[in-house]
């Protein structure tokens, strides 16, 4: 199983790009787990805790064949399903090809679910992501977002740069297109951040800058759904 697949988990639901190309890969089965704290949960460049902090923690299973399981979680302030907390939880396969497994790669399912409410608030969405060097693609797409019955996709690319050793900047663009983005802003949008990570003491730390370019008839500057121009940190800590 690939290590860089916890980190690239945290990085995506938290709306933040951390070093995920500097890590390397594991070759036995293992369980890990993180912790962190952010200023603010933005997924896909929206926030769920209406621009207040988070506290997020996820738990892994990675078998030596490939297959993985694991749970993430937070607290959120999302006014749509009245939910405090969202449970994500995860399975999928991660494996390597070409000369030197150069090319890595990860399919996964993810089950959203908020804890408490009703069985509305759940769909299932799957991806595909490529790394390669220090760049990771990856597409989203689910045909239930939200429970709405409609479709949505989500096309990201990443890129990680160590510039000195232990510093990465990291640069991220995401597009949302498809029948939910209408629903939720009547326009398909994208998300980017670009930042700086690290790790001191066993504690990787990350600062970016993160925007959309939803059209200005659809800028939240505070509350449920913020969605302006912001300074992401986080802190982390794996085992």
């Amino acid at each position: 199983m690939y290590k860089k697949f916890n980190k690239k988990r945290i990085a995506q639901l938290a709306g933040l790009t951390l070093a995920t190309a500097l890590i390397t890969p594991l070759a036995q089965a293992e369980v890990s787990g993180e912790i962190g704290v952010t200023n603010d949960y933005r997924f896909r460049g929206i926030s769920q805790t209406a621009g207040d902090f988070a506290v997020q923690a996820s738990i892994d299973y990675s078998m030596e064949s490939g297959f993985f399981i694991g749970a993430w979680g937070s607290n959120v302030d999302d006014e749509s399903y009245d939910a405090d907390v969202e449970v994500d939880i995860y399975a999928g396969y991660a494996g390597a090809f070409g000369e030197d497994d150069a090319v890595e790669y990860d399919f996964t399912l993810t089950y959203y679910t908020y804890p408490g409410q009703d069985e509305s608030t759940k769909y299932l969405e799957a991806s595909l992501g490529f790394y390669f060097a220090d760049f990771h693609f990856a597409q989203w797409y689910t045909n239930d977002y939200a429970n709405a019955d409609v479709a949505m996709h989500y096309s990201e690319l990443n890129y990680s740069y160590e510039f000195v050793e232990n510093w990465s900047i990291d640069a991220h663009v995401g597009y949302n297109y498809g029948d939910g983005a209408d629903l939720d802003w009547g326009e398909n949008y994208v998300d980017y951040s670009i930042g700086v990570s690290t790790e001191i003491g066993g504690v990787g730390l990350s600062l970016a800058w993160l925007d959309t370019n939803l059209s200005s008839d659809n800028e939240i500057k505070d509350g449920p759904w913020k969605n302006e121009g912001t300074i992401l940190a986080t802190a982390s800590y794996a085992f």
